[in-house]
């Protein structure tokens, strides 16, 4: 027998990816306007249901920021003939688990479920996506819990930032409130204020009904006629525009918290929308600057110099332009030059300074990711939504990872330039005002205090 030697030095090379091909969609269009997609997959015994509606808190107002999620946390309170527990019986009795929520773009629900159980469930989801009974002691009972959870917010210097950030960005109009609200918005809104946006947007021509997993088309549209065919339609609710404010400069925004010993950096301005046809140059691009482990800002801030335990940069791609933001935690002592440095690497990704292994390993990265993302039926409708939501291709997943492989550096500067401008950033900071006041004044940039409410300090 001949004795086998392993080089253990050198890391094995990734053979190519294997063929992947999305599911065949099947559509169809019921009377009142629902958009139904089906994705057809027997590889296990189970469904996914969802039901998106087109509007989320993008259609908040300042003065009631939060209807939209409270509206979608209130679904599941009650829904045609069950109350609150008889609906969480009937959902376990089949195996099934019930969520429902709100983003920027949209509202939903969904049922994770036994394919045996397909009809009952999709009844179900029927039942709550426009027979909710919205109760007033349901309002009260999430009202409550979101109180709370503002509450306990208030002492989080990341979402303080996050929310400041925001509001600097977007101002009290669309994007610049708080998906979840604030204590006053919370506290204002009314079982009517419910009921109003739930009846002018729960609207079957203005969602959709996705259905993937162990079922074929025909039984799945059945199903869908027979739980949806009696929602009734009506005036499609206009879109809400984002109006951001320009940054002409940078400027530095201060938020105090005298107990902190490290500071929340957000460093940004506005991104793109999801529609853009960049997106894929875009997406490597922000991969290489701060989107994994081992992009750029993190390398720099984390493994260089140690400033901080993890940093990321984000496009946030949703149907309007959301925003584009460096975050970072870093030790007081260091928060100016943790800001000069990520400011160096935004410069730098538009340089054109880009090596061919680095390009390669992002890419190989995210070319490898991908199939983890598309594997169980929730993956699938998940995808789904996205294609509805934003309008995407039907073959748009069947050449995902060619369209991330085509990206080269030519194209990672020219996005890089394009949608990325170091000398016109917000830079908002939480922390210890006392220690880090004087530092980033020497930046050069017009600095200001503001409390954790967005209100100006003086003095």
């Amino acid at each position: 027998m001949t004795k086998m030697t392993i080089d253990r030095t050198t890391p094995p090379q990734p053979g190519p990816p294997r063929p992947y091909r999305f599911p065949h969609i099947t559509r169809a269009t019921l009377d009142n306007g629902l958009r139904v997609l089906v994705a057809e997959n027997h590889s296990a015994p189970i469904l996914s249901l969802r039901t998106i509606v087109k509007s989320g808190a993008d259609h908040d107002v300042a003065e009631l920021a939060g209807l939209a999620s409270l509206t979608a946390d209130i679904l599941d309170e009650g829904a045609g003939s069950r109350d609150a527990l008889r609906l969480a019986e009937d959902v376990g009795l089949l195996g099934g688990a019930l969520g429902t929520g709100a983003d920027w773009d949209a509202s939903y629900v969904s049922i994770d479920v036994l394919s045996r159980n397909a009809l009952p469930s999709i009844s179900i989801l029927g039942d709550v996506t426009y027979k909710a009974n919205l109760p007033a002691d349901g309002l009260d009972r999430v009202r409550s819990e979101r109180l709370m959870e503002l509450l306990q917010q208030r002492d989080e210097p990341a979402t303080i930032a996050g929310k400041r950030f925001a509001g600097l960005l977007y101002g009290t109009g669309a994007y610049g409130n708080s998906v979840a609200g604030n204590p006053e918005s919370i506290a204002r809104i009314t079982l009517d204020d419910i009921r109003r946006f739930y009846g002018s947007n729960y609207l079957p021509n203005n969602a959709a009904l996705v259905i993937s997993g162990d079922v074929t088309p025909e039984a799945a549209i059945d199903f869908a006629r027979r739980s949806f065919g009696e929602w009734a339609r009506g005036a499609e609710p206009a879109r809400p525009q984002v109006t951001p404010a320009p940054i002409d400069s940078s400027r530095v925004y201060i938020i105090d918290r005298p107990q902190a010993v490290q500071s929340e950096i957000r460093i940004g301005h506005i991104g793109v929308a999801r529609s853009s046809e960049d997106y894929f140059a875009i997406s490597v691009m922000n991969a290489l600057l701060g989107g994994v482990f081992n992009s750029r800002i993190n390398l720099n801030l984390r493994e260089r110099h140690g400033y901080t335990y993890g940093a990321r940069s984000t496009f946030a791609f949703r149907r309007e332009a959301g925003p584009f933001v460096v975050s970072a935690p870093v030790r007081n002592e260091v928060t100016r030059e943790s800001v000069d440095e990520v400011l160096l690497e935004l410069r730098r990704i538009r340089s054109g300074d880009i090596e061919d292994r680095e390009l390669e390993d992002t890419k190989n990265y995210l070319i490898g990711v991908f199939p983890a993302t598309v594997q169980s039926a929730s993956d699938i409708a998940s995808r789904l939504l996205d294609m509805e939501l934003y309008g995407l291709p039907e073959d748009y997943f069947d050449h995902y990872r060619e369209n991330i492989d085509a990206v080269d550096k030519d194209e990672i500067a020219r996005v890089a330039n394009k949608y990325i401008d170091p000398e016109r950033v917000l830079i908002v900071i939480v922390g210890n005002a006392a220690q880090i006041r004087e530092p980033l004044a020497t930046l050069g940039y017009p600095l200001h205090e503001m409390d954790i409410e967005g209100n100006p300090v003086v003095g």
